[in-house]
């Protein structure tokens, strides 16, 4: 029994009402201040599936951020 490999690409719909707002570094270090106590967040885009093996978190899909639950990266 052979095992293929296979990549998935997620492309979002395309509406005509949707648009992507990126949020600022100001906004984003707010929230998670409010939420968690500390800055210690990500794009989702920038960080490794290891960082997030090592790290609790949690992911905010609509805003494509991922915040940490812990101040520092362990």
């Amino acid at each position: 029994m052979s095992t293929e490999e296979f990549e998935i690409i997620w492309e979002p719909e395309k509406s005509e009402d949707s648009f992507y707002v990126d949020l600022p570094t100001c906004h984003v270090d707010r929230i998670c201040q409010n939420k968690y106590g500390h800055t210690n967040w990500a794009r989702m885009g920038a960080v490794t599936p290891e960082d997030l093996l090592k790290n609790p978190h949690v992911f905010d899909f609509d805003e494509g951020i991922v915040f940490f639950k812990e101040s520092r990266l362990v």
